[in-house]
């Protein structure tokens, strides 16, 4: 139903035509109306307000607990640093020796793993040494030694 305007006197509309009265003929009706429509909108207000009020609440506990991370954050890179510090925290040059060193000694480790024998190598020669048992052979000047008494004893 169309609102009366405001600007007319009561009972009128612009054009001059008399309106019916929307309160049911009360006077005051359209007061009411607005004041209702204000009603609702103050409710409204009212609500999103309760909203930004939960909002704030959460958003502040979430900020409690961030901060209470951070701090515990800090504190562990706090004591790294005096931890590192009271060791005596390697510079950058002396990682940069200690690395070198290190490869080093890995280099150093290969080539002595490159010049061993292994496990099976070792099992291998054993073996060999032992079927072949080279203590029953005698050296040359031994077989000499004996080639000469054997043509002594002959000659005597």
């Amino acid at each position: 139903m169309p609102r009366p305007e405001r600007s007319a006197p009561p009972g009128q509309a612009q054009g001059g035509m008399p309106t019916q009265n929307v309160s049911g003929g009360v006077p005051g009706g359209g007061v009411r109306e607005d004041i209702r429509a204000l009603n609702s909108s103050i409710l409204l207000l009212t609500q999103k307000m309760k909203y930004l009020v939960r909002n704030e609440k959460i958003l502040g506990r979430n900020l409690i607990v961030l901060n209470k991370k951070i701090k515990t954050i800090e504190d562990k890179v706090s004591m790294n640093q005096t931890i590192s510090q009271q060791t005596g925290g390697a510079s950058g040059e002396e990682l940069a020796g200690a690395k070198q060193k290190l490869d080093l000694m890995s280099a150093q480790l290969e080539d002595m793993r490159s010049r061993t024998a292994t496990k099976e190598e070792l099992k291998e020669l054993k073996y060999i040494i032992n079927s072949i048992n080279p203590l029953e052979f005698a050296t040359l000047s031994q077989v000499k030694d004996l080639v000469d008494r054997r043509i002594q004893e002959k000659g005597k």
